[in-house]
């Protein structure tokens, strides 16, 4: 179970943002698994009320380019999935909070995709700049579907290097605002992942002066002990 998440924590710290993609199709069962992942998604109320459209046509993924302010490396993409939300249920069940719960909802539909796509062996791009008449123009939606997500699949074809992030003491405040924490594995009870990481790092420390000293006395005694 441990080696399970600790697996999904690979491929979360994975995944990229990919803006060049190979012109390569992708198999129909990988795409059905990355709809599964965002239908899995947490959704307020158990409303279900995103939406998914699956877009493979060209001409359609050139006017998606267009509609997402001209960004035209999404025409490379062979697969678009534009993420909508429909608010009525919503809104009748919540009120005005509703409104904010359908964002929320495609959001967490959306990262879900993302892991999954990465899980594969996919590239994908969240993309959030676009024009709404534009885009409801090209995929023909009603007024009361709101697109939120445009999400690009594709094999990559660029290598991005890893993010810099910052470091997770700055963003943790334990039991109150800006009350930070100077190592959140401990604080948070984790000790024994903690130890296990001490431990390794030490073992390689030793491995590495044990070494260092082999090779000191090599070089001082030669091979069969004798001072040089």
């Amino acid at each position: 179970m441990v080696e399970d998440f600790i697996r999904v924590l690979d491929i979360i710290k994975k995944r990229r943002s990919i803006r060049k993609y190979k012109d390569i199709p992708i198999p129909w069962d990988k795409i059905q698994n990355i709809l599964q992942a965002g239908q899995y998604a947490p959704n307020a109320g158990n409303l279900q009320d995103t939406k998914f459209i699956v877009v493979t046509d060209r001409g359609t993924i050139h006017n998606i380019a267009k509609a997402c302010i001209s960004q035209v490396w999404i025409e490379t993409a062979p697969v678009v999935i534009v993420i909508l939300g429909i608010p009525e249920r919503t809104m009748q069940y919540y009120g005005e909070a509703g409104s904010k719960y359908v964002i929320e909802n495609a959001a967490a539909a959306a990262e879900n995709m993302l892991i999954q796509a990465t899980a594969e062996g996919l590239g994908s791009c969240w993309v959030s700049a676009f024009d709404e008449f534009m885009l409801r123009t090209a995929l023909r939606m009603p007024e009361r579907a709101l697109p939120q997500i445009v999400v690009t699949l594709g094999y990559a074809d660029e290598e991005v290097p890893v993010p810099p992030r910052t470091v997770l003491e700055s963003m943790v405040f334990l039991q109150r605002y800006a009350n930070r924490m100077r190592n959140p594995n401990v604080t948070l009870w984790n000790w024994s992942l903690q130890m296990e990481e001490f431990a390794q790092d030490a073992k390689v420390g030793a491995k590495r002066y044990a070494r260092i000293l082999k090779e000191k006395i090599k070089d001082k005694f030669g091979d069969k002990g004798e001072k040089k």
